[in-house]
């Protein structure tokens, strides 16, 4: 089906409407000249009042031979021809007196006042025979509803498919390999927006994402704030999307198994006016994901769990990754990115989860962003290296510096390290090394437990010492 050209509407509105009419119709201004005979008319009449005024004042003084006649104007009886007293007797018999003054009479004629009455209703009157005719020519173009809802989709679709082909050629995108397949493999795919607003002489770096439910069906990301996980996440989606919607995609080469649902947790916000902290919405929209899964289903986790203390959020990120692994029903393909680099561990006790990380390069102290995805997981996030480049004061950011050396050099004098993680074959899954949480209680009882002689201790000291500890578990010492 072609496009109905709707020649007559398209001539009627090219006779009747301005070629620029407000966008309001209570604007007036709408309707083009030589429509509507009366509206020409009242419309002269509001523009050009003066004017008219201007002739009858001068054709009057012609008549009267008066020089010094003029036309007036007040609230109480309108417009007025004044004559001064001089010239009182040339005044013509059917001229009314409406006011006497000390040096002149005022006075109306039937023609002013016919002329009030069409310059005070004027703009009301242009109002209301606009809003008619409007109405008319739309009652006129109701007629062609059916020929212009096609004509709109059509144009659109010709839009839609001529933007696809002109950005594909311009970014040289790469048609995608759309099937039934439950793989997603990208090759060197890129951010279609992000690419486009690069710094002059900088190009996007692309990555490869390969997800299936056999093999690699979750990507663990880490990496430091700003190195481009959350890019990565977004390009990978908007891939998906694209092909499925048949555009021609960014990179180099993609197959894309068909995907029902894009689940995405990204972003931190919160709910205000329901009092949904950052956290609940985040666990909200969570667990929205978590009930709704299916095999096709893609899923994007942007550093689940920060929201909570860290060893809240380790847990529940922990829980809802190894759930997503174990659910034989879906085996959704996922990426998550976090800053939790306890979580590579998963890949040594989990057959199809993989570590990547989006790989910096240390120079003399500072970080360069090398943007791409490697395999192997980043055991550091570079927190305050993102900190002086965000313009953290100097003295704020040493201090920082001093501070994490002090905690890594007690981490490693007793023998824990960040990502010490030890794991127990047990039914209820995995364990955390106890000694490697930072409580400071638990801290306590270890040096307390440290500090003993063993070999010198009587039995009494023995009891001494548990009960100390039994205090300070209680918070009593």
């Amino acid at each position: 089906m072609g496009v109905e050209r709707c020649e007559a509407l398209c001539e009627r509105l090219r006779k009747e409407l301005r070629p620029d009419p407000p966008i309001l119709l209570n604007k007036g201004g709408v309707i083009a000249p030589g429509v509507n005979a009366e509206l020409d008319d009242l419309r002269h009449i509001s523009t050009s009042g003066k004017d008219y005024l201007l002739q009858i004042q001068q054709r009057e003084i012609e008549a009267t031979g008066i020089p010094s006649l003029k036309i007036g104007f007040n609230n109480v009886f309108g417009y007025y021809i004044e004559v001064r007293n001089t010239y009182k007797d040339r005044v013509p018999e059917g001229w009314i007196r409406k006011q006497t003054l000390v040096s002149a009479e005022r006075y109306i004629t039937q023609e002013l006042k016919q002329y009030e009455e069409k310059i005070l209703g004027a703009e009301e009157r242009i109002l209301a025979l606009e809003n008619r005719l409007y109405l008319e020519l739309l009652q006129a173009a109701s007629c062609y509803i059916g020929a212009l809802q096609e004509d709109a989709r059509l144009l659109a679709e010709i839009d839609c498919l001529l933007s696809m082909a002109k950005v594909a050629e311009r970014h040289k995108y790469v048609r995608p390999v759309v099937d039934d397949s439950l793989v997603i493999d990208i090759k060197q795919g890129r951010h279609p927006v992000i690419e486009t607003l690069m710094p002059i002489g900088e190009s996007y770096v692309a990555n490869d994402v390969y997800l299936d439910n056999e093999k690699q069906q979750i990507i663990i990301i880490t990496g430091p704030n700003m190195a481009g996980k959350s890019a990565l996440l977004r390009q990978t989606a908007l891939i998906v999307l694209l092909a499925q919607t048949g555009s021609f995609v960014p990179a180099d080469s993609a197959r894309i198994g068909l995907v029902d649902k894009i689940f995405t947790r990204v972003g931190a916000s919160d709910n205000i006016s329901l009092g949904e902290s950052t956290f609940m919405v985040e666990m909200s929209e969570a667990a929205n994901i978590m009930n709704n899964l299916t095999p096709r289903s893609l899923i994007l986790f942007d550093e689940l769990g920060r929201g909570t203390s860290t060893y809240d959020g380790i847990s529940i990120a922990w829980a809802i990754v190894e759930r997503i692994h174990e659910d034989v029903q879906s085996r959704a393909r996922m990426l998550f990115a976090t800053h939790y680099h306890e979580l590579n561990e998963m890949e040594k006790l989990f057959p199809r989860i993989r570590n990547y990380n989006v790989s910096v390069r240390e120079v003399n102290g500072r970080i360069v962003f090398l943007r791409k995805l490697v395999e192997g997981g980043s055991a550091h996030s570079f927190g305050i290296h993102v900190a002086r480049l965000a313009g953290m004061p100097r003295v704020v950011v040493e201090r920082a510096d001093e501070i994490l050396k002090d905690l890594e050099r007690n981490n490693s004098d007793n023998g824990v390290s960040r990502s010490d993680f030890t794991h127990q074959e047990e039914s209820n899954g995995m364990q955390l090394n106890f000694f490697q949480l930072d409580d400071p209680v638990l801290v306590q009882i270890r040096d307390e437990i440290k500090g003993l002689d063993i070999n010198n201790l009587t039995p009494m000291e023995a009891l001494n010492k548990l009960n100390e500890i039994q205090k300070i578990v209680s918070g009593q010492a």
